[in-house]
């Protein structure tokens, strides 16, 4: 589909500024923006309304011997807000409590256990049945992370049965909230915290900082900043899901990233070294399409439990191996993504009631694994500019996940379908749902795609892109590259700069890659000098390309190092013939 560019006004040559400008970064948060600081662009964790009740009961619980399970999510932020939370509280334990008190995951007998669902037997969220069984097993006291906030029935049941509830959470507010449960959610009624757009991972990670504050109080001897180690798992969460790097996430994000690159975790170490990743040059990229994907292809065709293992492995040894477990699934992942997608865009041509031209997609099959369908739908979403669900069968239900575009507010579409899921919840732009039956998939996709329609006024979205500037190619340089390192870390909320450059000749055009799905061109800039262009993605279109057409390119503006040898790469955003 072709996309519409809108290029802002440019309001000065300084490449920088006008990104600054683009950003809406005034003069007096300039500085603050390009060189982050601690003290005043993160808040204290006393902020959360709950947070002394959160702490308090969990000390109550550690004092008493009490049975305390931690209950995450089986992505990458449920994974690592998990793990956050169980290496914090193990260390408090090991500083504070006899060290016969012995910490395992799993729900054996012992202190502090670490429970992550099944995403085909348990699905997202608290069960029920999870609620019966750490209660039947002993437990005290369950902690949330990355959900709970819409299982109020579940919690509730917990709270009958006599466990207590803390919920560290950050997705969309149930029908009704948990009534008895501490609340660590950033979207809470009368919260205060100021950041509403914390990951779950985040939220876990201002609930270990106030453990650790306790703790010292206590007479821990944790220098002050401890928590700071932390800041890994918070940076990798940050980004998988998709937060806004904005504000204190900003903050996050970049002593984060600071802290990846020099990781304590053996595990972390191990899948950069299995993903072929310089771990002294992690980005949000890194995390984006490396460290990202192999954690969540366990929950996605396995177990969530193999992240968990690999995250906190404490032996090189172990690591090593766990990571390898995670190569091996991030593999299949991408096999079997590959060849659902295909499924998936033949069932949209085949279908009648599907039009890609519409202002929104659907599709399912039983066989797919249910690990997949957000993958598909965010693929269908990027080829085709529409808002999209794909479903796969689980037992005598449906399961799926939705990807949203051009504003549409995906929980707020689904509560218009009235009451025919058997479960949703989740983002604006990303939800997970339940449905019971085929025909009840036919009656969703109806109601959403009407919905969809009015909200588009009737008209398909055309996906834009966002350009900074123009700039021709031989307007970059390595200085270039070095100065906009200033303005990353790079996501959500603060997009890479990308440029257009005009009138771009082409030299030679070839595909590149196993499948020959990206694009190799050599082209001349205005200068005459030659230039080297990568599109990944753009495979399809060598064959349209001929020496001496013009193009205009949008690009991102990179350094590409092999062998030693460093050089400048554009990256192609988008591309259409100068005659366009």
């Amino acid at each position: 589909m072709k996309s519409t560019w809108v290029v802002a006004p440019r309001v000065d040559d300084d490449v920088v500024t006008q990104f600054l400008y683009n950003r809406g970064i005034a003069d007096d948060a300039r500085a603050e923006f390009l060189s982050p600081n601690w003290e005043t662009g993160t808040h204290a964790p006393s902020l959360f309304t709950a947070m002394p009740r959160a702490v308090a009961r969990v000390f109550d619980a550690l004092d008493r011997g009490e049975k305390i399970v931690i209950h995450g999510d089986y992505d990458a932020d449920g994974v690592c807000g998990s793990s956050l939370l169980f290496e914090a509280l193990r260390e408090i334990v090991e500083r504070l409590l006899p060290p016969s008190l012995v910490i395992s995951h799993d729900l054996s007998p012992s202190p502090i256990t670490v429970f992550l669902p099944d995403r085909e037997k348990d699905g997202y969220g608290v069960a029920m049945h999870t609620i019966e069984r750490i209660a039947a097993e002993g437990a005290k006291l369950l902690i949330t992370v990355d959900c709970g906030i819409a299982n109020a029935d579940q919690l509730d049941r917990a709270h009958e049965l006599g466990v207590d509830v803390v919920v560290c959470d950050h997705h969309q507010l149930g029908d009704r909230l948990p009534a008895h449960a501490a609340l660590l959610h950033p979207l809470a009624p009368g919260e205060v915290y100021p950041n509403k757009t914390l990951c779950g991972t985040g939220v876990a990670f201002k609930f270990a900082s106030a453990l650790f504050d306790e703790a010292r109080r206590r007479g821990a001897d944790f220098p002050v900043g401890h928590e700071k180690w932390y800041l890994d798992l918070v940076a990798i969460a940050t980004v998988t899901d998709v937060m806004p790097l904005t504000g204190e996430n900003r903050v996050l994000e970049h002593f984060g990233l600071r802290v990846l690159r020099k990781t304590r975790r053996h595990g972390l170490r191990a899948i950069l070294s299995a993903a072929g990743a310089d771990a002294e040059n992690v980005d949000t990229e890194t995390i984006g399409f490396r460290i990202g994907p192999r954690l969540n292809a366990a929950g996605r065709l396995a177990s969530a439990d193999f992240a968990f293992k690999t995250v906190t492995a404490r032996f090189p040894a172990e690591a090593a191996e766990a990571a390898a477990t995670l190569e091996a699934l991030n593999t299949e992942r991408q096999k079997v993504f590959a060849k659902a997608y295909v499924e998936a865009k033949e069932i949209l041509v085949k279908s009648e009631k599907e039009k890609v031209e519409s202002s929104l997609v659907a599709v399912w099959k039983h066989d797919w694994a249910p690990g997949i369908v957000g993958l598909i739908a965010g693929r269908l979403v990027s080829d085709f500019g529409v808002p999209a669900f794909a479903f796969a069968r689980v037992g005598d239900h449906w399961v799926g996940s939705g990807r949203s575009v051009g504003g549409l507010h995906l929980v707020e579409a689904m509560a218009s379908c009235g009451d025919i899921f058997l479960r949703r919840g989740g983002h604006p732009q990303a939800c997970g749902l339940s449905i019971a039956s085929e025909e009840l998939l036919g009656t969703f996709r109806d109601r959403m795609s009407a919905f969809s329609l009015a909200h588009f006024g009737g008209v398909q979205p055309v996906p834009t892109v966002a350009v900074d500037m123009e700039l021709p190619l031989e307007g970059s340089s390595f200085a270039l590259v070095d100065a906009l390192k200033a303005c990353a870390p790079f996501g959500e909320g603060n997009r890479a700069p990308v440029f257009v450059a005009r009138n771009v000749e082409v030299i030679a055009a070839d595909t590149m890659g196993k499948t020959g799905s990206h694009l190799r061109m050599n082209v001349y800039d205005s200068n005459r000098a030659q230039r080297k262009v990568i599109g990944f993605g753009f495979g399809d279109m060598a064959s349209t390309l001929n020496m001496g057409d013009t193009v205009d390119v949008v690009y991102a503006l990179e350094v590409n190092e092999w062998k030693g040898k460093k050089e400048l790469q554009f990256r192609i955003v988008d591309i259409c013939s100068s005659a366009e």
